[in-house]
């Protein structure tokens, strides 16, 4: 019973932490922002190296934190805020499943290649359709969008490529020493399955 009580409380805070972060970052991002589009999208760090190290507590607690983000820092109106957290969930989901469990560690030249393409892949995959998805709402025009794409994208590729592999050098050692660790889509499905 003290076990399921400890193992609630945990994902419970991992939840809570994840959303207050993700909400942190995307209020650091108001730097650089339009009305109801934010280009400076620190989040994307988070979506880097949640899924590795929370996953299915990180995502959910992203997903708040993004819904957050998009009401308070971008002032899309409640009705539309959901767009961030899809785009959030879409990034977070293509990052735990395409990062293979040789590029988690981010020791090698050839993982951290790896780690660097999916990170560029699903950034692109989510700043496109963020922003189709606010065109299609009416937020803004498709061709405002269009004319935002690429350099949204080029802002946060650097911020992506650098800031994730060296926080997963960093923390994830740390992480999986106090049993918080969950690693890709294939290791959190094992070990939630015992094998």
């Amino acid at each position: 019973m003290t076990i399921m009580k400890t193992g609630k409380a945990k994902v419970a805070s991992i939840m809570a932490m994840s959303a207050a972060l993700y909400a942190v970052f995307f209020f650091l991002s108001y730097s650089i922002t339009l009305p109801n589009f934010t280009l400076l999208y620190l989040p994307i760090i988070l979506l880097g190296v949640f899924p590795l190290w929370f996953g299915w507590s990180g995502l959910v607690g992203g997903l708040i934190g993004a819904y957050i983000g998009g009401v308070f820092v971008e002032g899309l109106p409640l009705h539309f805020a959901w767009a961030e957290s899809v785009t959030a969930l879409l990034i977070f989901s293509l990052n735990w499943v395409l990062i293979p469990k040789s590029a988690t560690e981010a020791r090698s030249k050839r993982s951290l290649v790896i780690l660097l393409i999916v990170y560029a892949f699903t950034l692109f995959v989510g700043t496109t359709y963020v922003l189709w998805q606010l065109s299609a709402l009416g937020v803004f025009q498709w061709s405002m969008a269009e004319a935002f794409l690429l350099p949204t994208f080029a802002l946060n590729l650097p911020i992506v490529v650098i800031t994730c592999p060296a926080l997963i050098r960093a923390i994830s050692p740390k992480l999986r020493s106090w049993g918080v660790y969950s690693g890709n889509l294939t290791d959190w499905l094992r070990k939630r399955n015992g094998t």
